[in-house]
């Protein structure tokens, strides 16, 4: 599992913040480094542990869709969700601060696979890729390789987060909530 966490201060206080957090799909669209393809609330009620909901988001590294859960919800405190296939753990916590809220987004997830591989030996006979695969000095060039990448992506996910906080703090600020 992978991990970015990011805070940010916004001049409001905590219940107004929680107001917005909790409309998932609206805080989604303001991400800009994706498109929110679907967005489907699938249990009754109101928002709250165990309400689930099936997204799909369009960005750089393709079409990435899943179902997550509400797994903690304190109302004006904090509201986590998880993927229910575990590949992301998201909370979101909400603490007072002088003149406002600081908002925590702390963000667990896995890499899939698939990003690793794209455009990678697509067109290499299989022989060749099997082959490949015997060589310790190719294993060591993969891992390498592997650990570079997934650095690059962590550290774009943190950069697009506190991007993306910074425009929901706009937008909260502006509009009061």
């Amino acid at each position: 599992m992978h991990r970015i966490t990011q805070s940010i201060e916004i001049k409001l206080p905590r219940k107004k913040v929680f107001a917005f957090l909790k409309d998932i799909e609206t805080r989604l669209e303001l991400n800009p480094f994706y498109k929110v393809y679907s967005f489907e609330k699938t249990t009754d009620g109101g928002i709250g542990v165990g309400t689930r909901f099936k997204i799909a988001l369009l960005s750089d590294y393709g079409m990435s869709k899943y179902e997550s859960e509400i797994v903690e919800f304190v109302e004006n405190e904090r509201i986590a969700i998880k993927d229910v296939n575990g590949r992301l753990m998201l909370t979101l916590t909400l603490k007072d601060m002088r003149g406002g809220t600081l908002l925590t987004h702390d963000e667990e997830f896995i890499i899939p696979e698939e990003i690793f591989h794209e455009n990678e030996e697509a067109n290499w006979p299989q022989w060749l890729n099997i082959l490949k695969s015997l060589t310790l000095e190719s294993i060591k060039f993969d891992d390498r390789k592997r650990q570079k990448k997934m650095e690059e992506i962590t550290k774009n996910l943190r950069n697009n987060l506190r991007k993306w906080l910074n425009i929901i703090k706009e937008r909260l600020e502006t509009e009061g909530a």
